[in-house]
């Protein structure tokens, strides 16, 4: 199962200088946070869970593995550039091509915006809302947490 992974909101803090509503908006409500990822791969039970779409390097991907490894303890690979599964009906084989370094993005010419997760444009279908998991369960204390960090109103979760 391939499925999105985002960064925990206090890292689209330190590395995307995002502001703190915003960044818990984003790393939970427009992305599938860590833990929310073990939920569902605790839930369905894969043969082998793949987490995508977060930047796979050393100061991100320790802290997104101990998130997901919160609530789920099967197989499971952070991907990240090339690499690659060998899957047949007695193994999943994980391997890596040679890769490019990575690199975080750069400041632009002005500071990022500092607003309210209400100013993003809503872009969810009914039909797709109606479709999303509460995993408010599995990625409670994380946010928890990050919100008393940021001193954030815990009303500015509900929808």
């Amino acid at each position: 199962m391939v499925h999105e992974c985002f960064h925990l909101p206090g890292q689209m803090v330190e590395w995307y200088n995002q502001a703190p509503p915003v960044a818990l908006y984003v790393a939970t409500q427009i992305h599938t946070s860590p833990q929310a990822f073990g939920k569902i791969m605790s839930t369905i039970k894969p043969r082998h869970a793949v987490a995508y779409h977060f930047f796979n390097e050393e100061s991100t991907r320790y802290a997104i593995y101990e998130g997901v490894r919160e609530v789920y303890d099967g197989p499971l690979s952070m991907a990240t550039d090339m690499m690659v599964w060998n899957i047949t009906k007695g193994k999943i084989t994980e391997r890596m091509a040679v890769s490019p370094d990575n690199a975080w993005s750069v400041p632009g010419s002005k500071p990022p915006p500092v607003g309210e997760p209400d100013q993003v444009p809503y872009q969810l279908s009914k039909e797709t809302e109606a479709g999303a998991w509460d995993v408010s369960d599995a990625e409670g204390e994380m946010v928890k947490g990050f919100m008393k960090k940021y001193n954030l109103d815990p009303k500015m979760m509900k929808k």
